[in-house]
């Protein structure tokens, strides 16, 4: 075996002389947490590479070991938690607020507009049993003003903002076979953002309200809300969510 040169022999001496000394993890730590708080201002998916590169400047090793007292950090002190996402493989995270969310007169113009949309949305989704053709709901949609090819007087434009909830996991886009049809569709169900932050028994009295409905008029979701999966014993059924096409 060929032996190291001088040089390359004191680049090695010196890299094992950093990793023998001792790392200051407090830093680290708030590094780590900065980053986290930084990456995720927008609501975007997080990378853990992007975390590594950037916080501990791609000393990975430090990742596992340190990744439990930032998450403690973000959520006792900026009440976030960590939530794993799937994403192709890729080790993905986004942080969700444990804190209630806000009512809709305490947000801005542009956020009330924005999660008013989001709500609908994800009511119908939630409505229709959790799964929908995405043509479904633009035809929904339709049905109360909202065309997707067309901007809209008070959203906007509602396809930009299907983007950006599904970019922000509060909706889910896969594709999925349809009985009859050769081809796969594509279907909306909830993300994992909408899981963990978005409260799906506020959301049923919403609708019934809206409807005039009473809660347990929708079995299925009324079962859901309730935690009374192993309870099937509710009156009423789901014919009324026919409504909503």
């Amino acid at each position: 075996m060929p032996r190291p040169s001088q040089s390359q022999s004191q680049r090695s001496e010196a890299e094992r002389s950093i990793s023998s000394q001792p790392v200051d993890e407090t830093h680290l730590i708030r590094n780590m947490v900065k980053t986290i708080l930084n990456l995720s201002i927008n609501k975007s998916v997080i990378k853990r590479s992007d975390i590594s590169s950037i916080a501990l400047k791609g000393e990975n090793r430090l990742y596992n070991r340190l990744i439990p007292e930032v998450a403690d950090i973000l959520s006792e002190v900026y009440g976030y938690r960590l939530v794993d996402v799937d994403s192709k493989g890729q080790k993905t995270m986004i942080l969700c607020s444990t804190v209630e969310t806000s009512s809709f007169a305490e947000l801005n113009e542009t956020y009330r507009r924005r999660y008013t949309l989001l709500f609908v949305i994800l009511g119908y989704i939630f409505m229709k049993n959790g799964t929908v053709p995405e043509s479904m709901l633009w035809d929904f949609l339709q049905t109360i003003g909202i065309d997707g090819q067309q901007e809209h007087v008070y959203f906007g434009e509602p396809k930009k903002l299907l983007e950006l909830f599904i970019k922000q996991a509060y909706v889910s886009r896969f594709k999925q076979s349809m009985e009859g049809m050769n081809e796969e569709s594509m279907f909306l169900s909830w993300g994992v953002r909408a899981n963990n932050e978005v409260s799906k028994k506020e959301l049923l009295e919403a609708m019934c309200k809206l409807m005039n409905r009473k809660p347990s008029d929708f079995k299925t979701q009324y079962i859901e809300t309730q935690g009374l999966a192993d309870d099937m014993s509710v009156d009423g059924d789901n014919e009324s969510v026919e409504e909503l096409e």
